[in-house]
């Protein structure tokens, strides 16, 4: 279980500078709204579930211009940076203030991963979908965050790194919560760094934080530290560069097997590839 108060004081902490440190979620994001393309329904109002500063929220009413948009996040924060304060909603999305069956379309980037109960917030999402009506999502993989786990683990006997699901278990999980015909993808991203300062720098300005149970209570040593360090330079490249491996799950789910017109999507197989980009 990820202690939900550690979660909403790093994104406070973040909130004034994310929008210049999301390069990752922006990358995803945009992925993302590349799958509304196999959309054929026109939604009358749309939920961006942990929209953040609600940097999809320009696409979302380009797409869909007669939309009404609700961003809904867990921090105020980074809901009081965006431009559509508003109409915003602050809220936990295992317990979203809507009722039953009041939104058509559920879009939601990198936001499950945080969540420490990610089945109810699934069922939670599928509550209030309407019918028809789809959820479209990215999280985390398993292989995320590989070669910080492995530093970590030469450091100290405390967690780092939560456990991420694979896809599978994501796929039985929308099953489970209500969901029809669920379309899941994965893809791998590899980022590399000069210095593994960047790299710890770009996780805590775009909200990360150790929110693992069994995280140090306190701070971490200087032996600790050393060895952490010492450790993701042992798995630097030939060019010297720190690798960061990011393992992106996709996800569209419907409210029923109905709701999908136009038959079977296609993910074309250049869409489920290993990717390598430098830090910006």
């Amino acid at each position: 279980m990820l202690d939900q108060k550690t979660i909403r004081r790093g994104f406070e902490r973040a909130a004034a500078g994310f929008d210049a440190h999301d390069f990752l979620h922006r990358e995803i994001r945009e992925r993302l709204l590349e799958r509304l393309q196999a959309f054929r329904m026109e939604p009358q109002i749309i939920a961006d579930v942990g929209a953040g500063t609600g940097a999809a929220l320009p696409a979302l009413r380009q797409r869909f211009p007669d939309a009404q948009l609700l961003p809904i996040d867990l921090t105020a924060a980074m809901l009081r940076a965006g431009p559509d304060r508003m109409q915003a909603i602050c809220a936990d999305a295992a317990r979203l203030p809507l009722a039953d069956a009041t939104i058509d379309l559920a879009f939601s980037n990198l936001m499950l991963h945080h969540c420490p109960d990610p089945p109810a917030v699934l069922a939670e999402i599928r509550r209030v979908l309407r019918v028809p009506g789809a959820l479209l999502f990215t999280t985390f993989g398993p292989n995320s965050l590989l070669e910080l786990g492995r530093a970590w683990a030469t450091a100290d006997h405390y967690s780092h790194i939560c456990p991420f699901p694979d896809m599978h278990n994501i796929g039985d999980t929308l099953l489970q919560a209500g969901f029809a015909e669920p379309v899941i993808d994965s893809q791998v991203l590899t980022i590399t760094y000069a210095n593994i300062d960047k790299l710890i720098a770009d996780l805590r300005q775009a909200g990360s934080t150790n929110a693992t149970a069994n995280r140090n209570p306190g701070l971490t040593g200087r032996g600790a530290g050393e060895r952490f360090r010492l450790a993701c330079a042992a798995q630097a490249d030939a060019d010297g560069r720190i690798p960061l491996t990011i393992d992106v799950v996709f996800g569209i789910a419907w409210t029923s097997a109905a709701a999908r017109e136009g038959g079977p999507i296609e993910i074309p197989l250049e869409r489920i590839a290993r990717r390598r980009f430098k830090d910006v």
